[in-house]
């Protein structure tokens, strides 16, 4: 279950989700074209996805195999205990499960550019003490991998960007406020009963300016793709979120983003 309390307390999750790609340049071959970043190609973000694949694919693998050790060395003691056996099946290793899809893949890295520059203008750093570790433990995520780091790099630095754009006594548009109450709503995280004007007068000044802070961190993203001109293939369309939980069941969109639809020409999915 949510809460309304823990909203600030929650580093904030963001995301780019910045749609289409003009009809000039319908490549099938480029993921998102970002200007003078350079584009990124659906190569590149089905590298980083295949990565992951092999990296659980091997511990599978490998949990197999120890598994597999362990009964045959059970049904050994056993046996010279006296114990008649019948051998157990043979441990075979399930066909991994990869826990995000290329369109995570082209999120991140689409939000490594964008928030790479607006962490160099608000000279915001990550620390030097990012619990890589336990975070993608947390998320089931393969260790060491590259989307693992991006994707926590990415939360980290939205977080502090976020931090960094709270303002004393900041009033967040109302709008905005009862996009939150409707998504902690549809997840758990209101109280039955609650409804929208009881919700918004129990929260306190540290979720107000969250929710502003927020809101102000969705304009620099949008400003900064718009000066980058990033648009993306539409096949891997994304919601851009700017305000998120990790909850129990994963990550929950708070607040999001909307972009001009003139970025969402059509592209024809040869995929």
């Amino acid at each position: 279950m949510l809460h309304a309390r823990r909203l600030a307390s929650a580093v904030v999750v963001a995301s780019l989700a910045l749609a289409g790609v003009s009809g000039c340049r319908s490549e099938p071959s480029v993921a998102a074209y970002m200007g003078s970043a350079g584009d990124i190609s659906e190569k590149e973000v089905d590298e980083v996805w295949t990565e992951a694949y092999d990296a659980l694919t091997a511990q599978a693998k490998a949990e197999a195999s120890a598994a597999e050790r362990a009964q045959r060395e059970t049904e050994a003691t056993r046996k010279a205990a006296g114990e008649e056996i019948t051998p157990a099946p043979t441990v075979t290793a399930e066909r991994a499960q990869v826990p995000f899809t290329r369109t995570d893949v082209l999120q991140a890295l689409v939000g490594q550019e964008i928030y790479g520059r607006l962490a160099t203008k608000h000279s915001v750093q990550l620390p030097a003490d990012v619990p890589y570790a336990e975070f993608a433990a947390q998320r089931k995520l393969p260790a060491d991998s590259t989307f693992a780091k991006l994707y926590i790099d990415n939360y980290y630095l939205r977080g502090l960007l976020t931090q960094s754009l709270v303002s004393t006594g900041a009033a967040p548009a109302d709008e905005d406020m009862r996009f939150v109450y409707d998504q902690l709503a549809a997840n758990g995280g209101v109280q039955p009963g609650q409804d929208y004007a009881a919700w918004k007068a129990a929260q306190g000044e540290q979720n107000l300016q969250a929710v502003a802070a927020a809101a102000k961190l969705r304009e620099e993203v949008e400003a900064t793709a718009d000066e980058l001109h990033v648009k993306l293939n539409p096949r891997y369309a994304f919601d851009l979120t700017v305000l998120g939980i990790e909850a129990e069941a994963g990550p929950l969109d708070l607040l999001t983003a909307d972009f001009d639809d003139q970025w969402a020409v059509p592209v024809d999915d040869k995929s």
